[in-house]
């Protein structure tokens, strides 16, 4: 039985170590951090009680039906909860609620024609079904002539400036065509209730399952150790220098963001470096969670209109998961998309803490000093990966033209969002390659014996 070698303990090298060694092919997984689960790990705050959070949100919507499957795998479908909830806009000062069809007809700034039309851009984009045509179409020419000038205005371009750090001129359409159907799904017959799922233990609750799976099997997960570079010979992985020491290897994959991938190439895989770096950008993201005595709004998602204000939005996550799971607090996260050049992502901790809490109160002038049991600042600088229009066809496949070399990140997800349910899907995507690939060179192998 084969052994590959799997670079990264977030949740894609997870699902995809669990999808091969339920294949019959052994699996070694590599984690630099002490911790398994990447950005879907859990922060901890000593001086309220031991309260453990996740450092970023993460959804599980009621549609994500890869995601559920896996949940039965691991026997983790009993601990899901399903909770109605509800999205709001913060609007010249003001929220409004956007859960509905008639909190859209409601909504001040959409004109009778303006609020028609914007059902029309979710039910084409629903109809939509080959989304190669849209990957050439920018999204605010696509969202124009769909719902018109209206809705781009007041509805999507505040959305996509919060998503993109201000520049959109070069993003696809596939983008809101994506996150229309993935969100849509989330709705009752008639559209009128939004339901979400969590677990009570976030998903490091799925990290550790898949994790106890694969060790279960025969697998080994080893943390605190640093891969620094994949050894190549004669067109083939033959091993991996490790931060202490080197080890042979059948076969290496990166589930690292690509620029990260990058660096552990060695310099016999020029042109796999050379390809991989057709697409390498990404956003980063500076996200302050509060730990608060209070709720701020009825929202699990309250989106922002006001282009003062730096946030992608305010998700007060405890407007789906239950408190008795976060020891009574209110969990409320401040995230914002940033490119490496942004003043919020050059900023110190407490100079962004300042920052964010000025902007805060600007929306919620009653917050209290006191009303603020904890602040957590998470930054990451390789986060979104970005699709330029018309730049499919530069996004690396799975395999390399060295033997036993993968490279499965989130860059390859496009065009759904990446999430969860994107991830675990992804991840058996892979696999299946990957066993093709080593099925097939097993075979070429044998002949080449004969």
């Amino acid at each position: 039985m084969p052994v590959i070698d799997i670079v990264g303990g977030g949740i894609l090298g997870l699902a995809l170590g669990y999808d091969l060694i339920k294949r019959g092919i052994g699996v070694r997984i590599w984690e630099r951090s002490r911790e398994l689960g990447g950005l879907m790990g859990r922060t901890r705050f000593d001086d309220l009680d031991g309260l453990e959070v996740d450092r970023y949100y993460h959804a599980i919507l009621s549609s994500d039906r890869t995601l559920m499957r896996l949940f039965d795998e691991l026997g983790l479908r009993s601990e899901v909860r399903m909770t109605v909830t509800s999205m709001g806009f913060y609007h010249d000062g003001k929220l409004y609620s956007m859960s509905t069809p008639l909190d859209f007809l409601r909504f001040p700034p959409l004109s009778p024609i303006d609020r028609f039309r914007l059902g029309v851009t979710i039910l084409q984009a629903r109809r939509v079904k080959d989304w190669r045509a849209l990957e050439q179409t920018p999204v605010v020419e696509w969202l124009t002539k769909l719902g018109g000038r209206g809705t781009v205005e007041h509805i999507w371009k505040p959305l996509l400036r919060a998503k993109f750090d201000g520049g959109f001129d070069n993003v696809p359409a596939t983008y809101i065509w994506s996150r229309l159907v993935r969100t849509t799904d989330t709705r009752e017959k008639g559209g009128a209730v939004e339901k979400m799922c969590f677990l009570p233990g976030g998903y490091a609750m799925l990290i550790n399952a898949l994790a106890k799976a694969i060790t279960e099997r025969g697998g080994q997960i080893t943390t605190g150790v640093a891969i620094q570079q994949v050894h190549v010979s004669e067109g083939r992985v033959c091993g991996l220098r490790l931060s202490n020491g080197e080890i042979d290897s059948d076969g290496a994959v990166l589930t690292l963001q690509t620029p990260i991938a990058r660096r552990l190439l060695p310099p016999e895989a020029a042109d796999v470096n050379a390809r991989w770096s057709r697409l390498e950008e990404y956003l980063g993201i500076v996200c302050m969670l509060l730990v608060l005595r209070r709720s701020l709004s009825p929202y699990y998602t309250l989106n922002i209109t006001d282009e003062r204000i730096p946030f992608t939005g305010v998700i007060e996550t405890t407007n789906l998961i239950d408190r008795q799971f976060t020891n009574g607090y209110h969990l409320v996260y401040l995230p914002k998309y940033v490119a490496p050049d942004n003043l919020f992502a050059q900023m110190n901790d407490e100079a962004l803490q300042r920052s964010f809490l000025v902007y805060l109160r600007q929306m919620f002038p009653d917050v209290r000093p006191d009303d603020i049991a904890a602040v957590r600042i998470g930054r990451e600088r390789y986060v979104e990966p970005l699709h330029p229009i018309g730049r499919t066809d530069d996004i690396p496949p799975f395999t390399t033209d060295i033997a036993g070399l993968y490279l499965v990140n989130s860059s390859q997800i496009y065009p759904q969002l990446t999430n969860g349910e994107a991830a675990v899907a992804h991840a058996a995507r892979a696999a299946g390659i990957i066993e093709q690939t080593l099925r097939s060179l097993s075979e070429s192998q044998q002949t080449v014996a004969v």
